[in-house]
Parts: C-alpha cells; structure tokens; sequence
C-alpha cells in the first residue's frame, strides 16, 4: 500500500522490484486480497504484451495516513537492524 502511495501507479514487474523480498506467490495472493477489499485498483490493457497496472483506490488512499502513523510509530519505538528491514520500509520517510 505504501509503494503505491509513493509511486501512484505500477506494473506487477515494477512492484516486485520495489517490495525486493517477496515471492511471487505471496505479492499475487496480496493483490488479488486487496483488490477484493477495494483498497487498490488493477486495469488491464488489450495490448500485446499485456500491460496490467495497480494503483491505489480512495479507500485505500484513506489509509494511507494510519499506515504512515504506524511507522513514524515504529520508528520512535522499534528500532531494527537495517540489514534485516524490508526495502520498502529502508525508504518510508515517516520514520524518526
């Protein structure tokens, strides 16, 4: 959800390479679970090759705020070893 707020809309390839440690598996399984809670939006392109492109819905815009929170939240609170933090969570600027 981060990514897609900071990037507004990706490809699944572009994604992948931002989460950087999740298998394809899991980052399908999440999409298809946050596209059935209407918290992001997947548009498909009669193209070839196909393009697919995810991107944040309103309602997932509006939660937004409340993950940043939890992070700023972490970083005052929670201090992990930067080896072991995820890519995406190495880049969020809500941490002190």
């Amino acid at each position: 959800m981060c990514v897609l707020a900071k990037k507004d809309v990706l490809r699944y390839s572009e994604l992948r390479k931002e989460m950087g440690n999740i298998t394809d598996a899991v980052l399908a399984s999440m999409l298809k679970e946050l596209i059935q809670n209407q918290m992001i939006e997947r548009h498909s392109y009669d193209e070839i090759p196909p393009r697919v492109e995810y991107s944040l819905t309103a309602k997932g815009q509006s939660v937004v705020p409340i993950l940043q929170s939890i992070c700023k939240w972490s970083g005052i609170y929670y201090r992990e070893d930067s080896e072991n933090t995820m890519i995406q969570c190495q880049k969020c600027d809500y941490k002190e």
